[in-house]
Parts: C-alpha cells; structure tokens; sequence
C-alpha cells in the first residue's frame, strides 16, 4: 500500500503545472497569438485573439522566449514549482540604420542583400533531408455580411440545409504530426480534430486541417503569386532597406517590400532576413485581389543551424459574389526533429560581385571538381548557381522517380474521439469566450439532434425528396470523397431546327476506393418534341492504377454536330433560334458502341486508343422559324446523304518532356507547368466512306515575367485518304455570331466555309500582358481586368486552290467578374474585312 501511495504522489509531482499570463506591446496593445517557445523543451504554444496564453509545464527550469512579429524576443527563466502567472512586455524591435557597404554604387543596401537572398533560396529548399514535428491548426471564420439578393437566392437555404448562420463564428482545430523527406515528400497525420460547424456539416465529414507548407524560397506561392525571393523578383518588386537589429550575436534586416505596378499576384509588406546565412527571420506580406484583402505572417526559429517556421498566421477578408466574410488560420509548430543534409551544413560565403570584381573574376574562373565540396567556400552568386545545379544532378541520379510533390495525409482513428483534457494539454491555446460559446452551443445542439438524425436517415444516407425529379441532386453515400455518389443532372434544354425542343437529363453513379480510383457508370436520355425522338447512350468506366490507366465503354444513339469542333453550344443556339429565327446547329444522328484505353507510360509519355463501330445518319429540319422574325426561314441542316456504316480507329501519343508527377493521397496528377505538350495521331476509318488521317499539334504557355505570357498554338493534318463524306471533313473551330467563348479558335470565320476533304495548317498566338491600356489603371487592374491580343492563321485548300485567312483580335475579360469582350480583325478573302465586336461568355 506504501508503495502503491509512493507511486501516486510521484506521479501527482510530476505533474504540468501552468504557466499563464497576457502579453502585451510596451504600448499596452494586446499582442494576439503571439508564440510562446520552450527551449528545454523544444516546443510551444501561442496566445489566443485576445494575447492570453497558458502552457503546461513540468516541475523544474524552463527558458521561455516570447515572440511576435516586429518585437524583439524577450527570454524568461522560469522555475516551475506550481501555477504561475507572468504578463510579459514586448518592445518593438530596435531597428537601427547600420553603415552598410555598397561600395559607391549608390543604390539602397537591400538591393545587394536581397539580390544575395535569392541567390540563395534554392539551396534552404535543399538543407532539410528529414524532419519530423507536431502542429497545432486552428481555422476561424464567419459570414459577415450577405447581399439581399444572394439572402433571397441561397441565404435561407444556407441555414436551413446546412446551419451556417450570419454572424456566427465557426472554429476548426486540430493536432497534427507531420514528417517532410527530400525533395518533396510530405507525410501528416492527423492525431485530433474538432470543430463547432453545424451538425449536418459536421457529420458529411468537416475537414481536416493541415500544417501550413507554404514556402517562400519557392519562386511562386499559392499558385501564382510571386514570391518577393523568386529569381525574377526584381522585375516586380522594389525593395528599400528599413535597418537592422542583433539577435544572439546574428544581424537581422528588414527590408520594405513593394510592387512595382499594381497587381493580383504581388505581395507588399516587410520581411526580416538573417544576413551571412541569408535565412528568412520573419516576413509580414499582404496581398489584394478582385475578391478581397489576404496577409500572411511568418516567424522562424533556429534549429541546428537552420531557421524553421514556428508560426504561420493567414488573414482573409472576403468580399465577392454578394458575401462578407472573414477568415483567420493559424498553424503553430513543434516537437522539431531534423536531420540536416550533410552537403548544405556548411553555408557558402556570397560575395558580391559588383563590390568584388577582380576577386569575383577569380572565382568564377574556377573550376568545380567537387560540387559538394564547394557550398561551403566563399562563392558568387553566378558560381553558386553553377554548383547547385551540378548537385541537383547529381541528386536526380539517385533517384529513382521524381514528383513535384508528394502529399500524403491520414486520419486517426479516434481522430474524433479525444476529450477535453487532451486538448487543454495539446492545443495550449486558451479559447476566446466567443469560442467557448460557439462549442458549448454546438455540443448542445448536437446532442439535441442526435435522436432525430438517427431517424431521420439510416447511416447518415441521403433521401430522396420530390422535387429531385426536376432538380439537380447528388446523393453522397460515403465521406471525404470515397465510397458511393450518384448524380442527377438537371434538365438541359435546348432548341434547334431539326429538334424543335429537346430535353435531356444525365444519370452518373460512381464508386470511389480511393482518389482516382473509381468505377462508374451513367445513361443520358434525350427527347426531340418535333423529331419526335429518343436519343441515348450509356457508359461504363474504370480509372485506376494512381490515376495512370482508364477504360471505358459506350453506346447508344447520339445526335451530334457536323462540324466534329462544336464550335456552337446548345444553350447559345437556343437563344439565336427561337429568338431571331437563325439556327446554327447542324446535327446528324450517330448509333455506336465504342472502346475507349489510355495509359499514362510515365510522366512524359501518354497514349490514348479509341476503336468504334458507327452507323451515321442524316436529319432533316421540323421547324421552319422561332418565336419572333417569322419572315426568316431557317437554312437546311445539310445535303442529305445515305447512312455510312463504319469502324473507326484512333491513336493519340502525347509527349511533354518537362511534365512531373504531383501525387496527393495516392492519386498521381501531371504537372507540366509551361513546359510544351506535343500531340501525334492517327485515324482511319474502314467501311462507307472509308478515310486515313494523320494529325500532329504543339502549345505551350511561355511566362514572360513582367510582359506576361504568350500561349502559342500550332497543328496540322494531313489525309493520306481523302474522305468523301463532309462528317469527316476537316472542320475549323469558328464564329459567326455575335458571343464568343473561350480560346484557340477563330472568332470571324463561318462554321462551315473552309470545311474541306484537305490538309491543313493552323496557328493560334496570344499574348496576355500584365499591364496594356486599360490594366494600366490600378483599380481597373485589381477590380480583376484582364487583358490579350491575339493572332490566328489558317491555311488550306478548297477545290485545289490555296487559301489564307487570318485574323487579328484585342480582348477585355473581367467585366462584371464574368463577362467579357472581343474586337477581332479578319483578312482574306473568305469574308469581309472590317471589325467585328463579340460579347464574350463564360460558357
């Protein structure tokens, strides 16, 4: 029993005590999740929106360093015996104009150090070999506002289906252990998770967290932002030395980052440096856009000779699409467990070349006998350049296969389960009172709901409700993606002059076992009221092997537009037929049964098949005019011809010699980025109206930095067997109405005026600049204005006879987010040479 009583009071010894308290700035502001570090311990905590904080510590002596951003640490010895509360002073950061040495060059000093700075970034992406480390995630938001007309449209609905309410505020937490191995494989797993969303969210699966990865030594971030250390930041950013300040015997300076123009993919802000190693210490950087404001902050630490984050604090403050909103995700990290890669322990001295010429000179005539050896010499940046791209060859040479990123993230199985105690122990974060009453109200009416979910569904199933006959729906009979789903598709209407109107409804099922692991399966019913017809296919499918391999079949009976590049939508047409009395669509109908395999070889490589038997068949107009403009007759649907029964064959090879793997949970996505795409393929038809076809087509988006991009597109194609039937002409992509939609296609030339049994060979070329006429005005630019000027090419041959048409085009997109406009210019002798103004859709 003694022993037994020993034991206990051990224990009870041993256990956390708690340090708590407020921080504050030395101007008495409140410092919200501000971070919290234990050196001993190697983790911390950070304080909540109001600047509270509380960790648990142990018995004994512990270095406490308190952080935020823009103030100088401040370091506490504190010897734990029982609770403890300690309110702590932070002072703004004693930033000093140093002499810094530019050697007459007469420019501000954070345009060397920053030229330094980026000079560097690719050798911090490559420091790490492995490391491990734990991570509080906390996301907060609300619905601030919501217009009167998206409360008529979706307002009510959104509370009612799904609970979310205006002006409540939802908190999704969670604790996370993550594990990086170079280059780029990232591997988390989500220990704990909870949240206070409405309990119909909650239990379709609420999302999981995930540790902040952004990475700013990364030339681009979020997509498409521009980091201020990509190796093209000085053609977009303007940076101005701020000062500096000593930091445990290392200089740190802050540089003031601004954008040279007015942009959505710039950054502003400040960020802090660590000189000699060129590290990121610290950044605060903001960002703007048509949909609204978004700030990020970042705060490193030092470990083993590496600065690592520790803090990542993300702002949004949207508003778009009639809604307010606010956003706020915090990731704090810790538990750090590194391996350094054993070739970048040692940093390279960077000297700058325009202080250093001769010696710079000297270096660079060098030779490099061993590149690893090398990092750890002084070098230039030109030098160091040259020495990490030999190590990144030399590391590809060792690998076995490559992929951009590699992302893997699982959930505990009793993820859901942890109770309150492990949170007060894990989280450290103490609650704001909005937060404690967000989950207590949420624990509440989840409870309450209990019973009444349970009846109301079995297995949280979907029902079936009425007006699903008419609507679109889709049931969901899994979580997170997986497991059954079944689509009802809405009715599309459509009306033509062979059809009258039509109605069509698609039916989807699918079976997921994993990301891009599915089979499924669907039927698309169609009915023609003045064809008085039923039309429709079925399909059934398999995609598998990490997204490398699909299969499908199909068949049935389809109605399809003679010219093969649709150049006309359903929807477009209905307009223009029943309203001004002008149809555009040409359709015959196709009977068949296909076989359709494409295997991605790897990641340069892909081949795709398609062997199909087609019975083809002309139609004839039912209607002669629309609602209005009854003195207009709609043209014929074509020359009737006899119904062409075939087997047709097609293999398509495509090439992109930069393309690499993305693979997030096992399901592998290409990523070619502006690397080219080269397409080869062949068809041949046996049967009526036999034909051989041989095809081949390069694009390519190229960035231009501060000119923009230019997106080129270039094919061509060849009969060996002229078809003799116009379904398998060479049809062109083009346009004779007033909309235009989408790119790569000719916006003044008739559907069917260049149609021809001939070869052909086309061009497409547009540049979409950053700043041109219009984009030269800020708020033009950030309302989400864009920009293009085009070119396209076409020459060909109509009976024996050579011709070129060519277009010239100015367009505007962004009008009210959606819309947009084009002025094209054709030249030729196919149609008029004057302007032509389109409005231009998103569909």
């Amino acid at each position: 029993m003694k022993v037994v009583i020993l034991l206990f009071l051990t224990c009870f010894s041993l256990q956390a005590q708690t340090l708590s308290g407020t921080i504050r700035s030395n101007k008495g502001e409140l410092m919200p999740f501000a971070t919290i570090w234990i050196n001993d311990l190697n983790k911390g905590s950070l304080a909540n929106e109001e600047g509270k904080y509380a960790i648990n510590l142990s018995k004994g002596e512990h270095e406490v360093v308190f952080r935020f951003l823009g103030h100088t640490p401040k370091v506490h010895k504190i010897s734990m015996a029982g609770d403890q509360s300690l309110d702590v002073v932070l002072s703004e950061e004693a930033v000093t104009l140093q002499d810094v040495n530019v050697g007459g060059l007469k420019e501000d000093p954070a345009i060397g150090m920053m030229r330094r700075m980026i000079s560097m970034a690719p050798f911090h992406l490559k420091e790490i070999d492995r490391y491990t480390a734990k991570g509080y995630v906390k996301g907060a938001g609300k619905i601030t506002s919501i217009s009167k007309v998206m409360n008529a449209l979706v307002g009510k609905k959104m509370e009612k289906e799904a609970g979310i309410k205006v002006g409540s505020t939802y908190v999704l937490e969670g604790i996370n252990q993550i594990t990086y191995t170079r280059p780029n494989k990232i591997e988390e797993k989500v220990l704990s998770n909870r949240n206070n969303l409405p309990a119909v969210l909650r239990n379709s699966g609420a999302p999981n967290l995930r540790i902040t990865q952004t990475n700013f030594y990364q030339p681009k971030v979020w997509g498409g932002l521009i980091s201020p250390l990509s190796p093209s930041a000085f053609s977009f950013y303007k940076f101005a030395y701020i000062g500096s300040f000593q930091l445990n015997g290392q200089t740190v300076s802050k540089i003031q980052v601004k954008p040279k123009t007015t942009a959505d993919d710039l950054f502003e802000g400040t960020l802090s440096i660590v000189e000699d190693t060129w590290s990121i210490y610290s950044f605060s950087l903001a960002f703007r856009n048509s949909q609204g404001y978004y700030t990020f902050q970042q705060q490193n630490a030092l470990f083993q000779g590496v600065w690592m984050p520790i803090n990542y604090d993300v702002n949004v403050n949207f508003d778009a699409m009639g809604f307010g909103a606010t956003f706020r995700y915090i990731t704090q990290v810790k538990e750090y467990a590194i391996k350094v890669n054993p070739t970048f322990v040692v940093k390279p001295t960077i000297i700058e070349e325009r202080l250093h010429k001769d010696w710079a000179k000297e270096i660079n005539k060098e030779k490099i006998a061993t590149p690893k050896l090398a990092l750890g010499k002084e070098l230039t940046r030109k030098k160091l350049r040259q020495v990490l791209k030999q190590v990144e060859k030399e590391d590809k040479k060792e690998q076995k296969e490559e992929f951009s990123s590699d992302y893997t993230i699982t959930v505990d199985s009793s993820a859901g389960l942890k109770k309150e105690s492990f949170w007060e122990a894990e989280r450290q974060v103490p609650l704001t009172e909005a937060e404690v009453k967000g989950y207590q109200e949420a624990d509440s009416l989840s409870v309450q709901d209990e019973k009444k979910r349970l009846k109301d569904s079995i297995n949280a199933l979907p029902r079936f409700r009425y007006n699903d006959l008419f609507n679109a729906r889709t049931y969901t009979y899994g979580q997170k993606g997986l497991g059954a789903r079944l689509s009802l598709s809405g009715f599309q209407s459509g009306y033509n002059a062979v059809d009258g109107y039509q109605l069509s409804r698609r039916v989807d099922y699918r079976y997921t076992y994993k990301l891009a692991d599915y089979i499924g399966t669907g039927v698309d019913i169609r009915y023609a009221f003045s064809r008085k017809a039923w039309n429709g296919m079925a399909y059934i499918e398999r995609n598998w092997d990490e997204n490398r391999q699909f299969l499908q079949f199909a068949g049935g009976s389809t109605v399809e537009q003679i010219n093969s590049t649709e150049p006309i939508s359903t929807t477009v047409n209905l307009f223009y037929a029943l309203f001004l009395s002008q149809n555009y669509l040409k359709l015959y109908q196709k009977d068949f049964i296909k076989g359709n395999y494409a295997v991605q070889l790897n990641s340069k490589w892909n081949v795709n098949s398609t062997l199909e038997y087609r019975s083809r068949s002309s139609l004839e107009n039912h209607e002669e005019n629309g609602f209005f403009y009854k003195e207009r007759r709609f043209e014929s649907n074509g020359n009737p011809f006899t119904t062409s029964q075939q087997v047709f064959g097609s293999i398509l090879v495509r090439y992109q010699p930069f393309a690499t793997w993305r693979r997030y949970n096992g399901a592998r996505r290409l990523s070619n980025e502006s690397g080219p795409t080269f397409q080869g393929m062949y068809e041949q038809a046996f049967g009526d109206n036999d034909y051989s076809k041989v095809f081949f087509q390069v694009f390519q988006t190229i960035p231009l930095a501060n000119w923009g991009s230019i997106n080129y597109r270039i094919s061509g194609a060849h009969f060996i067997n002229k078809p003799s039937l116009i379904l398998d002409y060479q049809h062109f992509r083009g346009n004779e109405i007033n909309v235009s939609s989408g790119d790569n296609r000719f916006l003044a030339l008739p559907y069917y005026a260049l149609s021809n049994p001939g070869g052909h060979f086309k061009a497409f070329l547009q540049w979409e600049p950053r700043k041109f006429v219009l984009t030269q005005n800020a708020l033009l630019s950030m309302y989400g204005l864009k920009e293009k000027v085009g070119y396209a090419y076409l020459q060909t041959s109509v009976h024996s006879q050579v011709v070129n048409y060519q277009e010239l085009s100015y367009g505007i997109t962004g009008i009210g987010k959606i819309f947009g406009v084009d002025f094209v210019y054709p030249m030729g002798s196919v149609v008029p040479e004057k302007w032509k103004i389109l409005v231009r859709l998103p569909f």
